[in-house]
């Protein structure tokens, strides 16, 4: 024989977290492709640089379009630069 015990009831006295009523978030004031700034040539290989490209460019979002452009403009300085020396 399985006795059926009641629910507890939900503890709604929890504090809940609130936010300061004067908290304004930061507006966004970046250009969506900080993480590839400051990469320059010879920090990774073209071939590295041309996969991850492929990869923002399948997400199909502006900003990835745009991070996916300047790996390629990175890979293409790095290419330029072997084929002089």
């Amino acid at each position: 024989m399985t006795t059926k015990r009641r629910q507890k009831p939900a503890n709604n006295n929890r504090p809940q977290p609130t936010r300061p009523s004067n908290y304004e978030f930061m507006p966004y004031t970046g250009t969506g492709t900080e993480v590839v700034d400051d990469l320059t040539t010879g920090t990774v290989p073209s071939w590295r640089l041309m996969q991850i490209a492929r990869w923002h460019d399948a997400k199909h979002a502006g900003r990835n379009g745009r991070i996916a452009n300047m790996l390629r403009a990175v890979a293409g300085m790095q290419d330029d630069a072997r084929a002089a020396a």
